[in-house]
């Protein structure tokens, strides 16, 4: 019997619980063998059918119910970056070390939490992960081969069966004016500020600057620019309205100084919206030459890039035409294929 450890179903979506929902769900659709258990019922944007195996929640859960229920001969599956550090005969997906790398975006608790279990689990568990790059920093940071972790790419097809809405930009009070996107939480590792800084530095811009996402307000406090009337920042908003807000954009702008792969941008480039994004991790890898690329740190090009892709129709239509055959280098079912075979093996191996 496999398990699916399906503890993410009760967490907000965002990159890590989107990622593990594409893939889990497949996986319980393919095989026959495969139960999800989970604390809880699921929340309403998760469509996988879970076994609840309540008793305690949260890391408790996670370490003392679920490898109960588990036992030692059954196989565990966790798609969410931790599970129990007892259980050998185990498969665990870590999406990225961020926390070690960019600390200042996490509480102390986190960090601590997620160094003890993934450290334990690095030494029992067989390891995937979603870029090359997130593997040669686990590998690092836990003193194991980089081409011993499986890479099992994200993807972003999941935003074709998401309904627009349309009456998103009126509602969220974003005028008819063009705008770049960025979307994302208010991490210092999302990098905020530098898109902040090179809108600021341009000269009367004909476009807005809209950012999306939760997160510490924190991060916005020592711009000039958070009352301009022309930078909206909004908080996390529909899977509607989203994919309004990507579709409509003059670009979308990834700036981020840490991302284990960046599924954003792949979801930009999936719905036809020009992406600019950081040479930075694992972004120049992901986005594969289909994106303009800009230093991290350099408010300078940055703004230039923005003015650039929304000033240049020629060069939009580029970006448009290059992401879209990028993006389609992506998917859910094939990784979840991947997957599956790494389940098999890890099976055979095992015995």
């Amino acid at each position: 019997m496999i398990y699916l450890n399906a503890r993410f179903t009760g967490q907000p979506m965002t990159g890590v619980q989107r990622a593990a929902h594409e893939l889990g769900r497949r996986l319980v659709a393919m095989r026959s063998d495969v139960e999800a258990l989970a604390p809880g019922p699921p929340r309403a944007d998760y469509d996988i059918p879970v076994t609840v195996a309540a008793e305690l929640s949260g890391h408790l859960w996670e370490q003392i119910t679920l490898p109960r229920r588990v036992g030692r001969s059954a196989l565990l599956v966790g798609l969410g970056g931790t599970g129990p550090v007892t259980l050998s005969r185990q498969i665990v997906m870590i999406h990225d070390v961020n926390y070690l790398l960019g600390p200042e975006g996490y509480s102390p608790q986190f960090r601590i939490a997620y160094r003890t279990i993934q450290t334990l689990l690095a030494r029992r568990a067989t390891l995937c992960t979603v870029s090359h790059w997130s593997a040669r920093e686990i590998g690092r940071a836990f003193g194991i081969e980089p081409d011993a972790i499986t890479v099992i790419a994200n993807a972003a097809d999941h935003v074709l069966s998401i309904e627009t809405d349309a009456a998103a930009r009126q509602t969220l009070g974003i005028a008819e004016r063009p705008f770049v996107l960025c979307v994302g939480s208010a991490n210092p590792n999302k990098n905020f500020a530098t898109a902040l800084a090179a809108y600021a530095a341009l000269d009367n811009p004909h476009f807005d600057l809209v950012i999306v996402g939760g997160g510490d307000p924190r991060i916005f406090a020592g711009s000039p620019l958070t009352s301009h009337p022309r930078v909206h920042r909004l908080p996390r908003i529909s899977d509607s309205a989203l994919r309004t807000l990507v579709e409509e954009a003059e670009a979308f702008l990834m700036p981020s100084l840490l991302e284990g792969f960046g599924i954003p941008a792949i979801e930009a480039m999936t719905l036809g919206t020009p992406v600019i994004a950081a040479n930075a991790a694992a972004l120049p890898e992901v986005c594969g030459g289909a994106a303009l690329m800009v230093g991290p740190l350099d408010a300078r090009a940055m703004g230039e890039a923005m003015v650039q892709v929304c000033g240049n129709a020629a060069l939009r239509r580029d970006l448009v035409a290059k992401g879209r055959e990028r993006a389609a280098d992506f998917s859910w079912d094939t990784s979840a294929r991947k997957l599956s075979a790494l389940i098999d093996k890890t099976i055979r191996h095992q015995g």
